[in-house]
């Protein structure tokens, strides 16, 4: 059941120490003697903090946050370095065609679909997207394909300690774990006050996941004019009165995909036909929510007032709620059990090496 999907290590563009590095550099930390530079954690520091930005751009204010990031950032940058070693003690080797394989896969993953349009890229598109994002980090392709080279040895290294500790789990611990869900999703949480912090929060975000597609849900697009909430009554007058031509024109069989596409002032959605993917109860503004439950299939809505402006509202499908089901969550939750040992028995492996290691770290000012 191993995969390489599985292991939590830093991200592939995470820098290792160039060879020959001039030792003179400022170091951030050294690992049995190995010095890794502050230039290569200010990368991967940037790289996280930009990740952070476009999703969470409120923790980078938090200085207590950006804190924990940037001692994260060395931990793992220690982690990786640790883990690097050890291939090299174990005599660990990789192939050309392995690393092949692990470029097509970050390819794949990351740059085969465009981000903002969400269409699929061909290969050359592709290749030009890699290959920009390697320019923005100041690396060349042979750079890249060492680091894609390091990452494989550390999987490696890992998967020959830990596969031979790790088994799928029995029926009876399978069912023990689907009744702990149940109650979680039912809305109780003491099951996971008695286990460790970080065993709790995989268990509540995996009983989430399963509480959100179980739930009552639709799939919604739409198409919105916008208008301030502080708007003057004219500008708003005339925000409803483009929603109910536009409306008007979808009632005379225009296309929504096209209309929304054209005209929606959410450009994000705009780019998908106004596609704002499936919906639970509690995830939009009162209005909008109440219209998108009470349409049928096809349907849409009149023009439906938010603090965002007017939306004409279209349901594409709909999903009634659903009972859990043993025997349809059996492998999930066993997957689920399996990563979570495996976490475990990664986070002890590299425990059990950090204490065999000489380690200096020098946390830089921010």
């Amino acid at each position: 059941m191993l995969s390489s999907n599985r292991i939590l290590l830093a991200a592939v563009l995470a820098a290792a120490v160039p060879a020959g590095a001039a030792v003179l550099e400022d170091v951030v930390a050294r690992v049995n003697g190995k010095p890794l530079l502050l230039s290569e954690y200010q990368k991967n520091l940037r790289s996280v903090l930009d990740n952070y930005q476009r999703a969470m751009p409120e923790l980078t204010r938090e200085p207590a946050a950006l804190k924990e990031l940037r001692e994260k950032v060395l931990e793992q940058m220690v982690d990786d370095e640790i883990l690097a070693q050890e291939s090299e003690k174990k005599g660990i080797k990789v192939g050309a065609r392995e690393v092949e394989r692990g470029i097509q896969e970050v390819q794949e993953r990351s740059f085969r679909q465009d981000p903002e349009t969400g269409e699929k890229r061909d290969d050359k598109a592709m290749d030009a997207a890699i290959r920009k994002e390697l320019e923005g980090e100041g690396l060349t392709w042979d750079q890249f394909s060492d680091r894609i080279k390091r990452q494989i040895l550390i999987r490696k290294t890992v998967e020959a300690e830990l596969q031979p500790k790790l088994k799928d789990s029995d029926e009876k611990r399978v069912k023990a774990a689907f009744e702990t869900f149940k109650t979680v999703v039912a809305g109780s949480t003491e099951a996971l006050k008695a286990m460790p912090e970080t065993e709790a929060s995989s268990w509540g975000a995996f009983a989430m996941r399963l509480k959100d597609t179980h739930s009552e849900r639709v799939r919604v697009s739409h198409l919105l004019v916008k208008a301030a909430p502080g708007a003057a009554m004219t500008e708003k007058a005339k925000a409803l009165e483009t929603a109910k031509e536009l409306k008007k024109k979808l009632d005379g069989g225009a296309d929504f995909y096209e209309l929304a596409e054209k005209n929606s002032d959410d450009q994000e959605s705009a780019a998908r036909g106004g596609d704002l993917g499936w919906i639970l109860h509690g995830w939009m503004p009162e209005p909008f929510e109440k219209a998108a439950f009470a349409l049928s299939v096809g349907e849409v809505s009149l023009p439906v007032e938010t603090d965002f402006g007017y939306h004409l509202v279209r349901v594409q499908e709909k999903k009634a709620k659903e009972s859990l089901n043993f025997e349809k969550l059996k492998m999930p939750i066993k997957e689920f059990l399996y990563n979570n040992d495996y976490q475990k028995e990664l986070l002890a492996y590299v425990k059990r090496l950090r204490e065999k290691a000489t380690i200096e770290v020098k946390l830089p000012a921010e």
